[in-house]
């Protein structure tokens, strides 16, 4: 059975224009990374399994077409340890509702930023050593 692919619409003098939410996602993935102090987007594993079985490479971020041709986004950030939070999640949002907006002529109507996880793995722990 073929899923249903949502696509905005723009109707135009010339015809129509069709934007797939999969393309919005990639854009939204793409900025959202670009972002200092995002470490990446994490998806559930769910995500991962459909990631895989389609070839995609949006994990954690999907995009939804609401009914006032408007798009909603919503992302799983993974943010690198000793970077402020919300300050990070606030630049997510602004940047990825520039860059969807700027690529696709649609209006977002709201970024969802889900904190997910933190990235320690540049952090250096040091052995505690006992002095004799």
């Amino acid at each position: 059975m073929a899923s249903e692919r949502k696509a905005a619409k723009r109707a135009r003098w010339t015809g129509q224009i069709s934007i797939a939410e999969e393309v919005v996602s990639s854009i939204a993935s793409i900025a959202a990374q670009e972002v200092e102090g995002i470490s990446g987007l994490k998806g559930t594993v769910a995500d991962g399994l459909a990631a895989l079985l389609s070839g995609e490479k949006r994990r954690g971020v999907a995009a939804q077409l609401i009914e006032d041709q408007t798009i909603r986004i919503r992302l799983k950030a993974v943010i690198r340890y000793g970077y402020p939070i919300y300050e990070v999640a606030k630049k997510v949002q602004e940047k990825v509702k520039q860059e969807v907006e700027g690529m696709t002529g649609l209006r977002v109507s709201a970024v969802d930023v889900y904190v997910q996880e933190l990235d320690i793995s540049e952090l250096k722990i040091s052995p505690h050593k006992e002095e004799p």
